[in-house]
């Protein structure tokens, strides 16, 4: 038997297929499309769904007569992208993703009203613009017609899952963005009626790992696979590398560096932060909890890195990491703020921006690309110190995603986090995540850890040098310090920005590959 998964990125939709026993045997991808200008971030559901179909397609091609032996698909995908169906399941808008700010100011509305005061403490969840219910606010102000012909509001996942069986389902952590109340299990119906938004439009709630029937016949046909394959229920993409990263004991890690960088620790407890920095979800083993989050840019860092200095280079990476390697730790007191698309966890500010620090006439482009890495590995330990005041342990963290598969990315997260960092052979740990998950929930495997041994390995381990950490804890609190100074400054400048638009100067919109 054969599982297929597939996984939509911010960048790219992917599908892979593996044996049961954790072997990946084809693979297709395909470059997705964003449209960004300024604080908005878009792209299209109808092109998520060619794409899919053509990596399908492709997948099962390579299978050949082996197509005949899929037996399940599960879909995993960026969270808190807000896809606008009418009554007919058409997109009537382009999905705003996750990484869109521009409803700040609803965000600030949502917060400060009776009804999502009542349910905070209980989701842990802050009001947020990356988050789905502000999104929907910004459509009720300025998209009205969209927002009054709507009739289903689903994340990303949500959707593929619906053109594949049908159904409007989605799973807990997923409609946790939807401030999905766990404990009670249901959606806060006195917050939405507040707000005038009809609960009837948000997608039902089923556990993951669930069974949720098989294809439909006419897509199955089209993509080639048997209709007696059955759609598995996973979750978001950042809680399935967790699952396929190996995050199962207390005192372990994990940090996912796509596009963005997901980094989340295994807790005993389910902790709630009044200064609402992080995100606490359940953990596939029951009596555990992951608590971290994500923030804007990982990966997609040094891809902007790339694009501004090796545009055309047939190696740009090798001679990446030639340039990091000869440079010392922050050359000449450099430091990067690595946010260019505003920041969620765990500062959670939309207003932030890229900033070089330290900057004078004798660095170059050496110094400025060891900056970069350096302030994406900055951005973790942000994460992770947050964390430690709750006195969550962290004693190793195993990286996969696209970035993992940087040797001197590793090593700079090794020194400033100074913990052991794990890299894995297989750096597809969404979608190994994404297939575990669904194979514990139908009864392959009986959990996480089980089906891990099967599907992974680690590579190498990256140990600390304690040198350079000590000179790094240093930088770091200069890396905190630089960023509380500009909080007012970064208001300033957005206020800026908004009266040039108010005054009918266009925006630069940009189409790129995140």
């Amino acid at each position: 038997m054969i599982i297929l998964v597939v996984n939509l990125g911010l960048k790219s939709v992917r599908c892979i297929a593996f044996s049961l026993d954790g072997v990946s045997l084809a693979s297709s991808s395909q470059p997705v499309q964003t449209f960004v200008s300024n604080e908005k971030v878009e792209q299209n559901p109808t092109e998520w769904f060619q794409l899919t179909q053509k990596v399908i397609r492709d997948v099962t091609l390579e299978l050949g007569k082996r197509a005949q032996d899929i037996s399940y698909i599960t879909v995993t995908t960026s969270a808190s992208c807000l896809v606008v169906l009418d009554s007919k399941g058409h997109p009537l808008r382009n999905s705003i993703l996750v990484s869109d700010t521009r409803s700040i100011s609803e965000a600030r509305i949502l917060a400060h009203t009776v009804e999502f005061q009542a349910i905070h403490h209980k989701t842990g969840y802050k009001s947020s613009p990356d988050l789905m219910i502000p999104k929907i606010m910004w459509l009720a102000k300025h998209e009205q017609d969209i927002y009054h012909r709507a009739q289903h509001f689903l994340n990303a996942g949500d959707y593929l899952n619906f053109l594949l069986t049908g159904r409007y389902i989605t799973d807990p952590n997923n409609a946790m963005k939807f401030h999905y109340v766990l404990p009670e299990h249901s959606y806060p119906v006195n917050l939405f009626s507040s707000l005038g938004i009809d609960v009837e439009k948000f997608p039902e709630v089923r556990n993951m790992g669930e069974d949720l029937g098989t294809i439909l016949p006419g897509i199955a046909s089209e993509l080639g696979i048997p209709n007696t394959c059955h759609v598995i229920l996973s979750t978001y993409d950042a809680l399935a590398a967790v699952t396929g990263t190996g995050a199962f004991e207390i005192g372990e890690a994990v940090d996912v560096s796509g596009t963005v960088t997901s980094f989340r620790a295994v807790s005993e407890h389910n902790l709630f932060d009044p200064k609402q920095r992080f995100y606490v979800t359940p953990h596939l083993k029951k009596k555990y909890w992951l608590a971290g989050g994500s923030n804007n840019l990982g990966g997609g860092i040094i891809e902007w890195l790339r694009q501004l200095f090796f545009k055309n280079h047939p190696d740009p990476y090798e001679d990446l990491e030639a340039e990091v390697k000869s440079q010392p730790p922050c050359p000449g007191g450099l430091i990067f703020l690595p946010h260019l698309l505003g920041e969620r966890t765990p500062i959670w500010d939309p207003n932030c921006r890229g900033v070089f620090f330290g900057l004078n006439r004798s660095h170059g482009r050496p110094q400025i690309i060891r900056a970069v890495f350096e302030g994406a590995a900055f951005s973790v330990r942000h994460i992770a110190e947050v964390l430690k005041e709750y006195h969550v342990p962290i004693n190793k963290i195993t990286v996969s995603g696209g970035l993992s598969r940087l040797d001197v990315m590793n090593q700079v997260k090794a020194d400033i986090l100074g913990v052991p960092i794990q890299k894995l052979k297989n750096f597809e740990t969404t979608a190994i995540g994404a297939a575990l998950i669904s194979l514990v929930g139908i009864g392959v495997y009986n959990n996480g850890m089980d089906g891990f041994k099967q599907f992974c390995e680690i590579e190498r381990t990256f140990e600390p040098d304690t040198k350079k950490h000590l000179m790094y804890n240093d930088f770091f609190s200069l890396y905190l310090n630089i960023y509380d100074s500009l909080k007012e400054t970064y208001i300033q400048r957005a206020e800026i920005l908004r009266k040039m638009q108010n005054q009918g100067i266009d925006e630069l919109v940009i189409t790129e590959n995140l």
